[in-house]
């Protein structure tokens, strides 16, 4: 027997797992200051990344809400909230100098 049944298509994952997926961009963009000769490709792939973590995240967290309309709206909002927090986590980190190496 299962102990844990799917209980009317209830998600899987937990919530902390949506919440650390919205946060992966920024890490990600504060260990790509250190680089010193990035070339053209770094900054389109870390805006993919964050966008597409931002939705996943996003609508990974609203999952539960029964409403399909609510559902939508406060996904959007969210990820455009996630999308522009870890823009300005990443600025901050990178005017802190938190993101160096080395002098």
């Amino acid at each position: 027997m299962d102990e844990h049944p799917n209980r009317d298509g209830e998600n899987q994952i937990p919530l902390i797992a949506w919440a650390l997926c919205a946060f992966v961009p920024g890490i990600a963009g504060i260990a790509c200051l250190g680089i010193k000769s990035e070339g053209q490709w770094v900054f389109p792939c870390l805006l993919l990344l964050n966008l597409g973590c931002s939705l996943a995240a996003s609508f990974g967290l609203t999952a539960r809400v029964k409403n399909d309309g609510t559902r939508v709206a406060v996904g959007m909002l969210l990820a455009i909230f996630l999308f522009f927090m870890n823009v300005a986590i990443v600025i901050f980190a990178g005017c802190s100098g938190t993101g160096r190496i080395a002098p």
